[in-house]
């Protein structure tokens, strides 16, 4: 039940609408790649060998790459997309003429010699693969559902034989200048000055999310003994210019849920949609279905959602434990069982959902084996 939600600790962020955000505490390994990759591909790098590794360990091989050939383990990476880092462009341009005279002397030096390569939307993934000698199928997804589509693509690449192992790895952040203040125009940020007075979702005066940032991965293979949980996901788009719809997150859970499923919501924390997402939901699996949202704790994460909900859900199904919304007091009456507090539960299964812009939707299904 605790949130992450803070004064933003990676730069002063008083001037901005948001000044809270749900950040990485530890600084992230793999110094030496540091010239190609930035913060958060660094932290897609260290979750990808610490999973591989764990997986192995766990079949009583030590080792990483020892659970399969490298020309058969996969590679299937997540990331938010490329955009226009302002720590770098803005020292560099500051000073510029506008008729780009002397551009180079005026700022333009500034920038790293490798700053192109640190913008590949693949680079993380390159470097992943050499550094785990991962050389079979694999592919980099972009967009806010990017982990959700990184995920279906493993599981058809497994299905069709085309892997024995998919490693599946997705990273964003939500929390730097230039998504604050693109997040801010949107008018889908919670602008609290403090932590404690910020809504939940599903509440009766919830006005926003709070930016977060994630790197997850998973190891996946075909159904085996050992095998932790069965996953699946799907991934989809509306075309709206906003986050997508609550119909569209009910035309995913429609296709993944079966009786006996809770659900973690997308947790938007805007009250028209946190009601037309409930009631949708309630369509499918009835009105007392449980719901919670493990992005209330955690803040958006935006193409490492669909990765970081189905961790969690595997961690509370095995558990058998509910967790409450973050912050929520008392939500607004309506169809669902929102969870308020710690819950007992026998569920073998969960069916997570989150939701991005333009218009990209996510679903994940957890069922324990």
């Amino acid at each position: 039940g605790d949130r992450a939600a803070r004064i933003n600790p990676r730069f002063d962020g008083s001037h901005y609408a948001c000044t809270l955000a749900a950040s990485i505490d530890t600084a992230p390994g793999m110094a030496r790649q540091r010239r190609y990759l930035r913060r958060m591909g660094l932290y897609a790098c260290d979750v990808a060998q610490e999973a591989l590794a764990h997986a192995a360990l766990r079949r009583g091989e030590p080792g990483g790459s020892g659970m399969c050939t490298p020309e058969r383990l996969g590679l299937f990476f997540g990331y938010g997309g490329l955009r226009a880092h302002w720590d770098d462009l803005m020292p560099a341009f500051e000073q510029q003429h506008a008729d780009a005279h002397s551009a180079w002397q005026h700022g333009l030096t500034l920038l790293h010699p490798f700053w192109m390569l640190q913008h590949l939307s693949n680079n993380a993934h390159a470097i992943a693969a050499q550094e785990l000698q991962a050389r079979g199928d694999g592919a980099t997804y972009g967009g806010a559902n990017a982990g959700a589509q990184a995920l279906s693509a493993a599981i058809r690449a497994l299905a069709a034989g085309a892997v024995d192992v998919a490693l599946v790895v997705a990273y964003d952040t939500l929390i730097e200048p230039e998504m604050l203040v693109e997040l801010a125009a949107r008018g889908v940020l919670n602008c609290a000055r403090e932590a404690a007075s910020v809504a939940a979702p599903y509440a009766a005066n919830a006005c926003g999310f709070i930016p977060g940032e994630a790197a997850a991965a998973l190891v996946l293979q075909r159904p085996q003994p050992g095998s932790l949980a069965c996953v699946q996901a799907l991934a989809a788009g509306d075309g709206s210019a906003q986050e997508a719809q609550a119909a569209t997150l009910a035309r995913l859970a429609s296709k993944l849920a079966r009786p006996g499923d809770w659900f973690d919501g997308a947790g938007l924390a805007e009250s028209a949609f946190d009601m037309q997402e409930r009631e949708a939901l309630a369509r499918i699996a009835g009105s007392d279905t449980p719901l919670t949202c493990t992005l209330s704790a955690m803040g958006q994460t935006g193409a490492a959602s669909s990765l970081v909900q189905a961790i969690a859900l595997l961690e509370l199904l095995q558990r058998r434990m509910l967790a409450p919304v973050a912050g929520l007091a008392q939500m607004v009456a309506g169809p669902m069982q929102v969870l308020t507090q710690a819950t007992p539960c026998s569920a073998r299964s969960a069916v997570a959902l989150s939701s991005g812009a333009p218009g990209l939707a996510a679903a994940v299904r957890v069922a324990l084996v």
